[in-house]
């Protein structure tokens, strides 16, 4: 896989040939300065930049970009990273954008994405409406994790089958239908937004854009991959141990995350299994940290818990923030997270 070459993503209506107008939504959780920098290094290729702070405390920063003509929206955390997104595409919509992205404050563009991602759009849109402007479709990258400096898996779908792709064989074709995307570096085309509606902000953080997508195959909007536009990103904060010669990975989320983890994931299979039943899979993903949870990471009889209470709160369909749906519980768990210093960020990764 190679990147796109080229400067020209500055505009998507000035390097291409293409009717849309865009804009990201860069959503921020105690930004680091080298990440607060990269804002004003994106604006130049962005013309439509909302930067949605899901920080409780608006920071000094925020003036720095309001002062350099970046709009910034404090969130505060409310309704987690999807309502950091619904607020964003909501004013990109006032703004005039056709084409909504969604990134993360540490995902790395490649130069060109921009103009990489729109002219996938317009081939999206010629094959959906023969070229009216009405198509309603969800595009993303491949996604290159830089923790384990690999490509993560991506998924093929044909009719209702879900297929593992090889991405050690290249591509051929610029745009291949998929079963998932993850939120950071997608975009989400305006008639798709009109008709599945807002992020669910009832999941919070996690599997939100799993709900996203499930949603819009329900509604019969398409997911593609462009296979040929790769996205550095860093899913998680993951370290690794060595046990009899195996290397065993874990992430160490707190205790919080780990609750929404196993809630949401569950709460999505019983809603979508019969329409999609591998949705199932998504719950290998909990099951397979459980054990490297318990060997490796720090304060595991909270997580243990807080994994629990998820599992049955996905079984009976009980959603929304921890603190609102379990006061005590979110109290106590929250505990682990203040004194590890990592709270429950607003990424989905």
């Amino acid at each position: 896989m190679s990147y796109p070459s080229g400067d020209k993503d500055a505009s998507c209506r000035s390097t291409l040939e293409v009717p849309f107008s865009f804009g990201a939504v860069v959503v921020t959780y105690f930004p680091t300065d080298a990440q607060v920098a990269n804002l004003h290094a994106l604006a130049g290729s962005c013309a439509r930049l909302c930067v949605v702070d899901n920080t409780p405390q608006a920071g000094d920063w925020h003036r720095a970009l309001a002062d350099a003509g970046i709009h910034v929206l404090h969130n505060g955390n409310r309704g987690g990273i999807a309502g950091a997104f619904n607020g964003g595409i909501v004013e990109l919509e006032a703004r005039g954008a056709e084409l909504f992205f969604l990134l993360d404050q540490d995902s790395k563009l490649p130069p060109g994405y921009f103009a990489a991602m729109c002219e996938a759009a317009m081939a999206a849109r010629n094959r959906e409406s023969e070229g009216k402007e009405d198509a309603a479709f969800l595009i993303g990258p491949l996604v290159h994790d830089t923790n384990l400096d690999a490509l993560i898996p991506q998924f093929g779908l044909k009719d209702k089958r879900v297929y593992q792709f090889d991405l050690r064989q290249p591509f051929t074709e610029p745009l291949v239908r998929c079963a998932f995307l993850i939120s950071s570096g997608s975009l989400i085309s305006r008639a798709a937004w009109a008709r599945v509606g807002r992020f669910d902000e009832r999941y919070v953080i996690d599997h939100v854009d799993t709900d996203y997508c499930m949603r819009a195959l329900r509604r019969d909007v398409p997911l593609y991959l462009n296979p040929h536009v790769v996205l550095r990103h860093q899913i998680g904060q993951i370290e690794a141990r060595s046990l009899f010669g195996w290397k065993i990975h874990f992430i160490n989320y707190p205790a919080a995350r780990r609750y929404y983890i196993a809630r949401n994931a569950l709460d999505l299979s019983r809603a979508h299994v019969r329409a999609f039943p591998a949705i199932l899979f998504i719950n290998v993903y909990t099951l397979k940290q459980i054990l490297p949870m318990l060997m490796f990471e720090r304060d595991r009889w909270r997580k243990s818990i807080a994994l629990m209470v998820g599992f049955v709160d996905g079984l009976l369909g009980r959603l929304g923030g921890l603190s609102e749906v379990h006061p005590r519980v979110g109290k106590y768990l929250s505990r682990s997270d203040r004194a590890t210093g990592r709270g429950t960020t607003s990424a989905n990764s």
